[in-house]
C-alpha cells in the first residue's frame, strides 16, 4: 500500500508544482476539456486506488449548479450510474476477482458554468495485478467521454495510455 500512497503523493506534488510555477498574478486554471477524462491508478500487489476526473457534462449532461428538481435528479442519476458502471468501464482480468468500491464522489463547481466530477475508488483483488492488463469501456456507459488519459503505477511499473475507444487496454507489465 506504500506505493499507492507514494503514487498519490507524486500526483499531488505534480499538481502543486505546476500551480506554483505560474506567476502569482496569474489565476490557476485547470484544463477543462469536454470529452476528456483522466484516470490515475496505483496498485501495490492486490490492493489499489483509482481516481477519475471528468467534466460533469459527460456524466450528467450539464455543468451549471443543479438547483431545479429535474437537474438534481439528473445529477444524482449520472453519479449513481458512474458508481454502478465503474467495473464495466475499468475491467480487470477476471481471474483477479477484483472488487471496486466507491470511496469519494465530489463535484467541484469551478465557476457558474463549469463543474468537474472527481471519483475515488478502492480496488481489492484476490491475486496481484502486476503482469496483467486492464480494459477500458468508458464510452459504453458515458458516450460524451471521447478520450481517457490513463496513468498507472503497479508495483514498480509505470504506464500511461490515451484511450479513445471501447475495448482498448493497458498492459500492466
Amino acid at each position: 500500500m506504500f506505493k499507492v500512497l507514494l503514487f498519490s503523493a507524486i500526483v499531488f506534488a505534480a499538481n502543486v508544482s505546476s500551480a506554483q510555477s505560474e506567476p502569482e498574478s496569474a489565476p490557476v486554471q485547470k484544463k477543462h476539456l469536454h470529452g476528456l477524462a483522466t484516470t490515475t491508478m496505483g496498485f501495490d500487489d492486490k490492493k489499489g486506488k483509482i481516481e477519475l476526473h471528468v467534466n460533469a457534462e459527460a456524466i450528467y449532461g450539464f455543468e451549471h449548479e443543479a438547483k431545479s428538481k429535474k437537474d438534481k435528479a439528473r445529477k444524482e442519476k449520472g453519479l449513481a450510474k458512474l458508481e454502478e458502471k465503474i467495473a464495466d468501464m475499468i475491467v480487470f482480468d477476471k481471474s483477479l476477482n477484483c472488487e471496486i468500491k466507491k470511496e469519494i464522489f465530489e463535484v467541484n463547481q469551478e465557476r457558474r458554468a463549469h463543474a468537474e466530477v472527481i471519483a475515488e475508488f478502492s480496488v481489492t483483488c484476490t491475486a496481484p495485478v502486476a503482469g496483467t492488463s486492464v480494459e477500458f469501456n468508458f464510452q459504453k456507459a458515458f458516450p460524451r467521454i471521447k478520450t481517457v488519459q490513463v496513468d498507472a503505477i503497479v508495483d514498480s511499473v509505470q504506464k500511461s495510455a490515451e484511450i479513445t475507444k471501447n475495448g482498448e487496454s493497458l498492459e500492466l507489465k
